[in-house]
């Protein structure tokens, strides 16, 4: 099934694009997106078409941190009746919950969650794509992230300051960009895509929120959300991305995070004919293909991330799945680069 978006994820492409000497209509429609759906702030539109053409136009007009220009033009407000709910939550850390919870209704390519058991005092809002096959994310990476951001500031305050910012990407744009937009240091290369925070981020308290306007959206959004919008597979997938880089990846840790026995899991995964250790496999070689498309990222680093000990453990594998070196595995990736 194809992944859609709200039309609103791409709020201020047509000013940005022109702002930097191109089309915008010929772009969109390059992907296959019609231009007067723009004007149709309930229109949806392929996920997988929006994440090629912001990769395709940061090419095009040689305009590296796209994304984030982009992220600038945006707000919390692309989000709809999320962004409402959110405003007339209780505290900053209820408010991310719910549009966690909720996002599906505004792309169900997108997994966010708010992590705040793995260490306390620097809880997570961890981001994911989850559309299987694209290895060039790093436009709709930053997007997200700085709009992540942004939202952060509406309901926290100007004062808002994240800890720091990890992207699992590798950028050739000056450290400072990044410092710059999101007032934190940025690390890339890393094991997951998340704004870092602090306990008092989430306790704050959001003024004038108006609990019965959230109760009425919070209904409204549940009866047209899936009655399991999160399924028992994409949060062990999303365990998994975690999991990796710490060499801890297996099917009895996961079923303790998730709360379930080891059987438990493994029978309702049997049943959607899912088998951990090839869920496993084809996590690690969509993720391998996402790395080795970052030219600068050490094949040491790549092999790490995707939580093997040993680099030769890594070529073994890629040999497997695609009878190539990891090297060579790059330079073919390289050369399908849109």
């Amino acid at each position: 099934m194809t992944a859609l978006i709200r039309i609103t994820s791409l709020t201020g492409f047509p000013e940005l694009v022109r702002e930097l000497g191109g089309e915008p209509d010929a772009m969109l429609k390059r992907f296959n997106i019609d231009p007067h759906l723009l004007e149709n702030i309930s229109a949806v539109i392929s996920y997988r078409s929006m994440i090629n053409l912001l990769e395709y136009s940061a090419e095009k007009l040689n305009c590296a941190d796209f994304g984030l220009q982009l992220a600038e033009r945006q707000s919390m407000m692309i989000l709809g009746p999320l962004a409402v709910i959110a405003q007339n939550s209780s505290t900053v850390g209820g408010a991310l919950q719910e549009i966690a919870k909720f996002l599906h209704i505004y792309t169900p390519g997108i997994l966010l969650e708010l992590d705040t058991n793995t260490d306390p005092m620097r809880p997570q809002l961890l981001l994911e794509v989850h559309l299987p096959g694209l290895n060039r994310l790093r436009q709709i990476t930053e997007l997200s992230l700085g709009v992540a951001h942004k939202t952060l500031q509406m309901l926290f305050g100007s004062g808002f300051k994240a800890e720091s910012v990890m992207m699992r990407t590798i950028t050739n744009l000056p450290h400072t960009r990044y410092q710059r937009f999101f007032g934190a240091h940025v690390y890339f290369g890393q094991a997951c895509n998340a704004l870092v925070l602090r306990p008092e981020h989430l306790s704050k308290v959001i003024d004038q929120h108006n609990q019965e306007l959230r109760d009425t959206l919070i209904e409204y959004v549940s009866t047209i959300s899936d009655a399991n919008p999160l399924e028992i597979c994409n949060q062990v997938e999303q365990l998994i991305l975690r999991l990796l880089p710490t060499q801890r990846c297996s099917l009895p840790l996961i079923a303790e995070r998730l709360g379930m026995r080891e059987r438990s899991l493994q029978r309702r995964l049997s049943d959607r004919g899912i088998v951990f250790e090839e869920l496993v496999d084809r996590t690690r070689r969509e993720l391998a293909d996402r790395y080795l498309m970052e030219a600068q990222m050490p094949m040491a680093q790549v092999a790490g991330l995707l939580g093997y000990a040993e680099q030769s453990s890594f070529n073994r594998a890629c040999k497997r799945w695609h009878a190539t070196s990891p090297k060579q595995r790059r330079n073919q990736l390289r050369q399908t680069e849109l």
